[in-house]
């Protein structure tokens, strides 16, 4: 066996052949998963719930489905419990998180599989070794600082370490390179294979059925909600289904019917074995993720399991999964893994003389954000999806399974789970194309990724709208939500080329591309601009009679029955009184509505609305999001463009705010002019036929050349909303809260003769108070130019004590300072008072900044603006 000193210093491939891996025994899982699956299956003809996998995913969901007392549930697995992806897991329980809920999650994995030896009298292997996080540069740095103030006040205990307190605490580490790091003591590994056997064990002793060798072949569907599954071992009727196939759960989602689409691809994920090193103690020292090269390192038996993220992976099965594929594994792949070796060697000196025991290649499911795939299908009533976990399985499953078995037998979970919500994808991102390409990414956000939205540069261009080319021929810089391609920002087009990768470079300070956006701000305030705002979800509801009215009536709080040509803002509320859906609904005809929503919302709103149709089919409801352009026409002299444009008035009078009318305009006939900019400036967004965007767009331009008209993007309109604390939903709130909490309570109208869905709710939250309210940060004392700027997740402090988190945040170049949304909270009910008349300091990356707090926008932020 050669050492890995000498493997690196030859080329790598030559030595591929005496690394051949050895048997499965050496790979981290237990012989219970060795086993094969009995050919003996009965069938029940019925349940009610059928999970697809036998994997840590769907033995959690069966788990706590029995615990909740849910005992008529199968669980069918094609091969044998854990032989998909689970088995290889190296099972590591990390509980630090850059996003809130996926860190509950993760704590509630950790109670479980602790919990379970005692319970179930097998060994989950579960123990506490603590982990350490390494930083090499400041912005790494910084990001780990970042998540140790959130984590130290809602999460798990951390601490920052210095260089030598790193190596005291492992001091097989190479630390010269080293800025700093994060110390989380009570981050965990556990036995994957035991603790799926555990799980299982328990949740038959609590009534559920697992049978093993059983493929899922068809899911059907009857009036829109699951009604049987097909097998290959006949067919078994089912109220619910969970698809936890793992790699295999798109496969699972084309087989239904109607198609599920869950998007996800499988990648290689390699970690290699070494024999016993001298100076490596069994279970002795925390595990280390160093970031930076991409890898974690794990003591294995007195040598080290060391893993690897790539920045760009490699896809697999782009043809298919092969069909026999009970515990896969794959041919290694030393070149891939030759860069993670290779820093392997630069943390761990001990490591250059000692032998290679395995290299283990096998597969691993992503989603196209790194983020897993969770809750209801919106094809189909009582499907749900948990798939898709992006190599974190075992660290989310134990709580994922938890909030799946809540909304199943509950009708809702107790946590919000939208980041991860399988509904944020679209039709579009289920293409298997785009998914092979856009995992090759997605696979290294985990580890390499420091931006809060990633900017991927894999499946680019799936949505554009038809100005697309013609913003770029201008300098448009070109982000994606949701994906659809929108102008974040403009810049200089001769410079573009030369340094556009230094302006998108992530960084926590100031950005580079801040003049750019600072000078688009103030043409929206000062003259007139153009903004592309065709990615919004657009629908259309009507009805022959008044059915389409009363519906809308039914579904949202405010005022639906208005007069034609009005627009309202209004909600969409659940039973609990909080946000389904955050929309603008204009009234076109006595029974026909335009309904915009945020661009994230687009299947989300439209299952809301079709969910709660009538059944008799008299109310249609259409999404036309592709159909067409929206431009919004914004700031003072926007109505002095568009008149010059038409025959019709834009006048204040003739067309006011929150109004909306069929126009011509240039060439273009039937185009939307909407008098909300969603910016609170004024002007108009117009919906535009797609085939007459680009006539539209260019008159706009001509008739705007002596107005000094200029294109500006989504950064601009984030600064203008959050100085005019325009709240968003999944960025500052979600369905969890009410308008009380937001805000906008003056958009319920408790006095319409309607019993809107949430009323009941809204009614007791109004007579007990509200216990957590959104509000409005200037930070007092911060220099833009010199320390590192707020990007959400900040924790607040009201009176030293910690309150809430910040949600979105932007420069106010009216204020000349950071403007923040956030939530402060109080366990009695709060009022005006309570949350203006208190001292508050923002932490930043540990750095504290004092802060005032406002229930309302400032004067100069919405001074000359029209505020709906």
């Amino acid at each position: 066996m050669q050492t890995i000193a000498r493997s690196v210093a030859a080329p790598l491939q030559r030595y591929a052949p005496i690394w051949t891996a050895c048997s499965r025994s050496l790979c981290p899982t237990s012989y219970l998963a060795c086993r094969r699956a009995s050919t003996q299956v009965e069938l029940p003809d019925r349940a009610k719930v059928v999970i697809c996998g036998g994997g840590i995913a769907g033995t959690s969901v069966a788990y706590h489905l029995a615990k909740l007392g849910w005992k008529d549930v199968i669980l069918l697995e094609q091969g044998s419990l854990t032989c998909g992806t689970t088995w290889h897991s190296v099972g590591l329980v990390g509980k630090l998180s850059k996003n809130p809920t996926l860190g509950t999650l993760v704590r509630w994995s950790a109670e479980l599989y602790e919990a379970l030896k005692e319970e179930t009298g097998i060994d989950t292997g579960y123990r506490v070794p603590g982990a350490v996080m390494l930083a090499q540069t400041q912005n790494r740095l910084t990001s780990l600082k970042r998540v140790h103030a959130m984590e130290k006040e809602i999460g798990s205990p951390c601490e920052m370490l210095t260089p030598s307190e790193i190596e005291k605490l492992v001091p097989y580490l190479r630390v010269t390179d080293i800025l700093g790091g994060l110390y989380s003591p009570s981050d965990g590994r556990t036995d994957p294979t035991n603790t799926v056997m555990a799980l299982a064990r328990s949740a038959k002793a609590n009534g559920v059925r697992i049978l093993e060798g059983v493929q899922v072949s068809k899911v059907n569907s009857e009036n829109g909600s699951v009604h049987s599954v097909d097998t290959s071992h006949g067919k078994v009727r089912c109220d619910y289904f969970v698809n936890c196939g793992g790699q295999w759960a798109r496969d699972i989602g084309l087989r239904s019917n109607p198609t599920v689409r869950v998007p996800l691809h499988s990648v290689k994920h390699q970690y290699m074995i070494t024999k016993p090193i001298e100076g490596v103690e069994p279970q002795k020292y925390p595990y280390v993720r160093d970031f930076d090269f991409g890898n974690y390192m794990i003591d294995w038996g007195g040598g080290l399991l060391v893993g690897s993220f790539t920045t760009k992976g490699i896809p697999l099965f782009y043809e298919g999964i092969p069909e026999k594929a009970e515990f896969l594994s794959l041919e290694e792949d030393w070149d891939h893994f030759a860069p993670h070796l290779q820093g392997f060697l630069k943390r761990v000196p001990l490591a250059e003389k000692a032998e290679v025991q395995q290299l283990f290649n096998g597969p691993e499911s992503f989603s196209p954000d790194g983020n897993f795939l969770f809750g209801p299908a919106p094809e189909m009533k009582n499907y749900f999806v948990m798939a898709g976990f992006s190599s974190k399985g075992v660290a989310l499953s134990g709580g994922a399974g938890r909030l799946m078995a809540e909304y199943i037998a509950e009708g809702r979970p107790s946590i919000n789970p939208w980041s991860f919500d399988v509904r944020r994808f679209t039709d579009y991102h289920n293409n298997k194309a785009f998914l092979r390409d856009r995992v090759m990414e997605s696979e290294g956000l985990l580890y390499h990724s420091l931006a809060s939205e990633p900017d991927f540069e894999t499946g680019r261009m799936l949505r554009c709208s038809p100005l697309y080319s013609a913003q770029r021929e201008l300098g448009a810089v070109f982000g994606e939500r949701c994906g659809v391609e929108r102008p974040v920002y403009f810049m200089d087009v001769n410079a573009q080329e030369e340094f556009y990768h230094e302006l998108q470079r992530p960084t926590f300070g100031k950005p580079g591309w801040f003049d750019y956006v600072n000078e688009e701000y103030w043409a929206c305030r000062e003259s007139v601009c153009l903004m592309d705002m065709s990615s919004f979800s657009k629908f259309e509801l009507e009805s022959e009679g008044p059915e389409a009215t009363a519906l809308l009536q039914k579904l949202c709080p405010n005022e639906m029955d208005m007069p034609i040509g009005t627009v309202a803002h209004t909600a969409m509320l659940n039973e609990r009184g909080g946000y389904e859906n955050d929309c603008s609904v204009a009234r076109l005809d006595h029974n026909k509505y335009f309904i915009i929503s945020p661009t994230i919302q687009l299947r989300r709103c439209f299952q809301w609305i079709s969910q709660h149709l009538p059944a008799d089919g008299s109310v249609q409801l259409r999404d036309v999001t592709s159909q067409y352009t929206g431009i919004n026409v914004l700031g003072p002299r926007a109505r002095s463009v568009l008149q010059r444009l038409t025959t019709t008035s834009f006048s204040l009078m003739d067309l006011r705010p929150f109004t909306i009318r069929d126009i011509s305009i240039g060439y273009a006939n039937d185009v939307r002019a909407l008098s909300v900019t969603h910016a609170g400036e004024d002007g108009c967004v117009l919906y535009i036929p797609n085939e007459k965007a680009v006539n539209v767009y260019k008159s706009l331009m001509s008739a705007g050349k002596s107005y000094g008209i200029r294109n500006v993007g989504y950064y601009a309109l984030r600064w203008l909303r959050i100085e005019k604390f325009f709240a968003y939903w999944a960025d500052d709130f979600n369905d969890m809260h009410t308008p009380f909490e937001i805000g906008r309570e003056h958009r319920v109208k408790f006095d319409k003769d309607v019993d809107f869905i949430g009323k009941a709710a809204l009614l007791k939250h109004k007579q007990e108070g509200i216990r957590c309210r959104l509000t409005q940060f200037t930070l007092e004392d911060h220099d833009i130019d010199y320390h590192l700027w707020p990007q959400g997740g900040e924790p607040i402090y009201r009176n030293g004590q910690f309150t809430g988190l910040v949600t979105s945040t932007g420069y106010g170049p009216s204020l000349g300072k950071m403007v923040l949304l956030g939530w402060v909270t109080n366990s009695e009910p709060l009022n005006h008072d309570y949350i203006t008349k208190a001292s508050y300091e923002i932490d930043v990356a540990g750095q504290k900044y004092t802060a005032k707090a406002t229930l309302y926008p400032h004067k100069q932020a919405t001074r000359h603006a029209l505020i709906g």
